[in-house]
């Protein structure tokens, strides 16, 4: 079985000694505590592989496998932040799911934000819905990847409609 690059590089560094504690904080192969930098708002750090390659491991990754070991690596499955915090590495904050569950552990407010987001024309989508359109086909047609998006878009704006 061929290995993903990001499986490849977690399972380096973990052979490598590379860990995370308990509290999030990562230390290298000699145990001293290492300062990550950040990726898309996720703390990483490099190792080389050996073909020099410098490959970026996420601390969220490499604490995932400390805790749930090849499961992490199994299709479909992702690491999820418990409080949202993309930040917050600490064991109990770590939990792997998937895609979907991975949504729901933001913050409600902030899922609200994205979902209202100005690019998605709500009302054609409502229009289209209440025209027959699956929420598939909505997907589809509108470049959204979240069936929980299509279903904020459409419940918020009939909540809202019975409030007027």
């Amino acid at each position: 079985m061929i290995k993903s690059f990001l499986e490849k590089a977690v399972l380096l560094a973990y052979k490598r000694g590379y860990c995370v504690d308990k509290s999030g904080n990562l230390f290298n192969y000699i145990g001293f505590k290492m300062s990550p930098y950040k990726v898309v708002g996720y703390d990483c750090f490099s190792v080389k592989d050996s073909d020099k390659r410098t490959n970026s491991v996420g601390v969220h990754r490499l604490q995932a496998y400390q805790k749930y070991g090849n499961k992490l690596f199994e299709e479909g499955i992702m690491v999820r932040h418990k409080d949202g915090n993309p930040l917050n590495n600490s064991w109990e904050n770590i939990l792997i799911g998937t895609h979907s569950q991975n949504m729901m552990d933001i913050p409600l407010k902030i899922r609200r934000q994205k979902s209202s987001h100005p690019i998605y024309n709500h009302k054609k989508i409502i229009k289209d819905r209440k025209n027959g359109l699956t929420y598939k086909e909505l997907m589809e047609k509108y470049s959204i990847s979240s069936k929980g998006t299509i279903s904020h878009i459409i419940n918020k704006s009939l909540e809202n409609e019975k409030f007027k």
